[in-house]
């Protein structure tokens, strides 16, 4: 990713709140909101970053490609593609004026559950990591879920279907998820992300402090 004074492409990141080491079910639902309302905040600041207009006239809401419903889906503003992602401690949003923008984001602690490969991976893919490389497989799944959530499709695509290179370029992909560049995110954190994005747009990633 090109990074250069006034972007296409705006990449916001910020800690969140960690919760605590053995929380109860009130701490993780405090956690994952502010979680949720730090990447909504993000969101609409990236957004008036690239529009150039005050942030509380940015309004994002969800549209269903599916269903057609307001009320959850793919993230839309005008002016704008807008996508954001929060995991423990971290929220992080993407905002692109250049065409479809697509971020996720998870920690490094998260673990590869049984049968990964299997629902998540092409053939090729699997075969290309260490059977006991977490990290590799988590990275293939945030590069993945960029993607998806840029063509506003998300999982309803089979994520065995969007075939990447080792280092995160479409190699093969539904016709509905089109060409796009790739590229990974690191932060100040245990976490990893991914951010797709119109090849050749300019891209800024900037950590704010809340």
């Amino acid at each position: 990713m090109r990074s250069v004074p006034n972007p296409d492409v705006l990449v916001l990141w910020s800690p969140t709140t960690p919760a605590p080491a053995a929380p109860t079910r009130a701490q993780r639902r405090a956690t994952q909101d502010d979680e949720r309302a730090s990447a909504a905040a993000l969101a609409r600041l990236a957004v008036a970053r690239v529009r150039n207009v005050d942030p509380a006239d940015v309004v994002v809401g969800r549209r269903c490609l599916t269903c057609g419903s307001t009320a959850h889906g793919q993230p839309v503003t005008d002016g704008a593609s807008v996508s954001l992602s929060h995991t423990r401690g971290l929220a992080v949003a993407a905002a692109s004026t250049a065409g479809p923008v697509g971020v996720d984001a998870e920690p490094l602690t998260q673990t590869v559950f049984a049968g990964f490969d299997d629902v998540a991976l092409a053939r090729d893919e699997a075969a290309a990591l260490a059977p006991d490389d977490a990290t590799g497989r988590l990275r293939a799944w945030v590069r993945k879920e960029a993607v998806l959530k840029a063509c506003g499709w998300g999982l309803s695509i089979d994520p065995r279907l969007v075939v990447l290179t080792p280092d995160g370029r479409i190699a093969d992909a539904p016709p509905q998820v089109g060409r796009r560049a790739v590229g990974d995110l690191t932060f100040e954190s245990a976490a990893i992300g991914a951010l797709a994005y119109p090849t050749g747009a300019a891209v800024v990633v900037e950590r704010v402090t809340r």
